[in-house]
């Protein structure tokens, strides 16, 4: 499942959804709360070449299975390689009723560029 950014921009934009966006700086800061979800949403090879310390791997195309297993009450953020599929599973989880979540803008790309650590 694949969403043109500028769709994405346009869904944001008309209101349907507000999610809160964050940096990667943001999201390295929230990993000190021990109660902090970070779930990675690109497929199983994706995250095995690297992920952020302590996320789960919950593929954006099996999100049918996992969505009910997203906390309500702790802090969730949310990424993929750049922020496409994250995007799509924050408006999905959105639509379930969840308000806790966080959308890291520019996903596993722009926690590398910052030259964070990974996990293999």
């Amino acid at each position: 499942m694949r969403i043109a950014p500028l769709l994405l921009l346009a869904l944001f934009s008309w209101g349907l959804a507000q999610p809160r966006i964050v940096t990667v700086d943001d999201l390295r800061a929230a990993l000190a709360n021990p109660k902090v979800l970070v779930i990675d949403v690109r497929t199983p090879q994706e995250f095995a070449q690297g992920h952020v310390k302590g996320a789960v791997n919950w593929p954006l195309q099996e999100i049918e299975r996992w969505w009910s297993r997203v906390p309500k009450d702790r802090p969730v953020y949310i990424h993929c390689n750049t922020q496409n599929r994250s995007g799509v599973a924050v408006q999905y989880l959105m639509g379930k009723g969840y308000q806790n979540l966080n959308l890291v803008h520019g996903g596993i790309q722009a926690w590398m560029s910052r030259k964070y650590p990974i996990t293999r």
